[in-house]
């Protein structure tokens, strides 16, 4: 590792090499455990990244693992995050990101998060140097805001009113529902919902492939019964049942977004040939952030439509998503909502300071976001 750490060293050098870096746990609590068919969390758990340069710029990266999306946890992340760093001193942030990628495939394997962690740091480093929004690197873009959903975890049908009493004034136009997969559990908790939202209120389900197939179309006839047609079935089944997912979406007529059974651009190419996607939910969290560039860039060619999301994160890589999403444009949905849940922001400031769902790309360069003191 240290003899390629050397090579790419000289890679690049017009912008300032780094001087130090530094990462470290934080733990948050959250308002309502967010609980998915797999796994429910009772409070948000990240690793937060700092690289500095020698002028004293400071870029800043969050590794948020979700153990059964992710693969990895808390206790994993930070040596590996750890390890990466200690490879990157006195190397610029580009010719740090072209070492990364040569280390990608090991360290996916030992913890993805800790990777996208390195990864985002040097990025908003790398922006700060040029004085340059994310947006305006990652696409060129630059549009100013997008409007998230939000996201109802998997609940008693009891507790819906007071979920839903914390963020009935924000704005939202669409509410993401969590299901387990069972049929029954599900109906009553959406209905539930739809004792304090309006029965118009656009929807979308998130199964965490939770699902078998027919409980699948038998919950989406239950629901078209009462008169609920979600905008979009997320990642019902498991995600290498590609027969299945697309049998679902062929049968239905419910629209299938793919997430966990997207990770790689191989996967999207796979997604296109076979006709399994009516959607591709891109989370910077299971890809790295050039990864999910070059997913946008395959869903695109197809005509794919795309969503972007995260993991349970803070507003450091909500923020970098918000970045990507303003830069490249042509995303059709939002779930950029998790920050909303902590009980305290991370940032001294940010689009979700404001408790709105339209959220507002920082303006400032890279991620445009700083720490609180």
């Amino acid at each position: 590792m240290a003899s390629r750490s050397r090579e790419v060293t000289s890679l690049n050098s017009w912008t300032t090499n780094i001087a130090s870096t530094r990462a470290w746990k934080m733990s948050c609590d959250i308002h309502v455990p967010f609980a998915i068919s797999s796994e429910t969390l009772d409070q948000a758990n990240f690793v937060l990244v700092n690289i500095q340069d020698d002028n004293g710029l400071v870029g800043v990266g969050e590794a948020s693992p979700f153990p059964t999306l992710t693969g990895d946890n808390i206790n994993g992340v930070l040596p590996v995050a750890e390890e990466i760093l200690d490879h990157l001193k006195e190397m610029t942030p580009i010719a740090a990101l072209r070492y990364l990628r040569t280390i990608r495939e090991e360290t996916f394997t030992s913890s993805p998060s800790a990777y996208v962690g390195v990864e985002m740091a040097l990025w908003d480093l790398y922006g700060k140097q040029l004085g340059i929004p994310l947006a305006g690197i990652w696409g060129g873009r630059m549009y100013d805001k997008v409007t998230t959903d939000i996201t109802m975890p998997i609940m008693t049908p009891n507790t819906v009113a007071d979920f839903w009493a914390l963020y009935k004034d924000h704005g939202f136009e669409v509410i993401k529902i969590k299901v387990s997969g069972h049929v029954s559990d599900d109906l009553d908790m959406i209905e539930a919902l739809f004792k304090v939202v309006s029965r118009s209120t656009q929807v979308t389900l998130d199964g965490n492939q939770g699902y078998r197939l027919d409980d699948a179309k038998s919950l989406l006839a239950r629901l078209a019964e009462l008169g609920t047609v979600p905008l979009f079935f997320e990642q019902p089944l498991p995600a290498d049942d590609w027969d299945g997912l697309k049998n679902l979406q062929d049968s239905t007529g419910i629209p299938v977004c793919l997430d966990e059974t997207i990770i790689t651009p191989e996967d999207a190419i796979r997604a296109v040939r076979e006709k399994t996607a009516g959607m591709i939910n891109l989370k910077i969290m299971k890809s790295g952030i050039e990864e999910t560039s070059r997913i946008i860039s395959v869903a695109r060619s197809a005509g794919i439509a795309l969503m972007i999301g995260g993991m349970l994160e803070s507003e450091i890589a909500m923020g970098c998503s918000l970045q990507l999403a303003c830069g490249f444009g042509g995303i059709q949905h939002f779930d950029l909502d998790t920050p909303f849940f902590l009980k305290k922001f991370v940032c001294s400031d940010s689009p979700w300071h404001a408790n709105s769902a339209t959220l507002v790309r920082p303006s400032g360069p890279g991620l445009g976001l700083s720490l609180a003191t």
